[in-house]
C-alpha cells in the first residue's frame, strides 16, 4: 500500500510540477506525529519538523509538528528559542530539509541545554488578573542563553484561553530578533519585547 502510495505521489508530481512534498501534521502532548503527505505551494523551498514546549506552572504543553515551511520562517531554521522565566518557559526548536518527503520519520531537533552557563537575569512572572509582575528573583540562564527579556503580552497557549502575561528572565538572543513570530502553537498578540546583555556572575 505504501509502495503504491508513493507511486501516485511521485505521479502527481510530475504532473502538476516540480513543486516540493513534505509530510504535515500537529500534535499535543507528544513529541511526535504522522500525518500526511502535502504538496507544498510554489514558492517553498524547505520542509520543517519541530518540537514546542510551552510551561506555566507545572501545566507542561508539548507540541510536535512537520509541514511546508513558511517562506517568512526562513530565519528560524536549524535555531533554538527559549525563554525561562520564575514558573514560567518557552523553547522550540526545529531542523529544516529541501528534498521530497525529507521531514518524515521521528522529529529529530537538539534537545534543549539546561545547562547553567554563568549568566544572570533580573525574573518574574505574572498573570495580569493576579498581581503586577513587580517582585523580582535572579534567574540562572542556560545554554544559549545570554540575554535578558522582559515581555509583557497576550500569550494564547494551545487549548487555553489567551491571557495577559508579564515575564522577565533569560532568553536567546535569537528569540529576541526572530523568535517571537516562529512559534507553532504558542501566539502573542499585543505585545512588548524589550532586551538586554545579561550579567554575567
Amino acid at each position: 500500500m505504501r509502495a503504491l502510495l508513493a507511486a501516485v505521489t511521485m505521479l502527481q508530481a510530475l504532473i502538476t510540477g516540480d513543486c516540493l512534498f513534505c509530510e504535515q501534521c500537529f500534535a499535543l502532548h507528544t513529541s511526535s506525529c504522522s500525518g500526511i503527505m502535502t504538496q507544498c505551494p510554489p514558492d517553498v523551498t524547505h520542509c520543517v519538523a519541530g518540537l514546542e514546549n510551552n510551561t506555566v506552572g507545572t501545566h507542561v504543553i508539548l507540541t510536535a509538528f512537520k509541514d511546508c515551511l513558511d517562506p517568512s520562517h526562513r530565519a528560524a531554521c536549524d535555531r533554538e528559542f527559549s525563554f525561562n522565566a520564575p514558573a514560567a518557559y518557552v523553547w522550540t526548536s526545529r531542523t529544516c530539509c529541501d528534498s521530497d518527503f525529507c521531514n518524515s520519520g521521528d522529529v529529530k531537533v537538539p534537545p534543549p541545554d539546561d545547562t547553567p552557563n554563568g549568566y544572570i537575569c533580573e525574573g518574574c512572572t505574572s498573570d495580569q488578573s493576579a498581581e503586577p509582575c513587580t517582585e523580582t528573583e535572579d534567574v540562572q540562564c542556560t545554554g544559549k542563553q545570554n540575554t535578558c527579556g522582559t515581555f509583557k503580552g497576550t500569550v494564547l497557549r494551545p487549548g487555553v484561553v489567551g491571557r495577559e502575561y508579564t515575564f522577565k528572565g533569560c532568553t536567546t538572543r535569537d528569540f529576541c530578533k526572530v523568535g517571537v513570530f516562529n512559534f507553532e502553537s504558542t501566539q502573542s498578540y499585543d505585545y512588548g519585547l524589550k532586551c538586554s546583555p545579561a550579567l554575567k556572575v
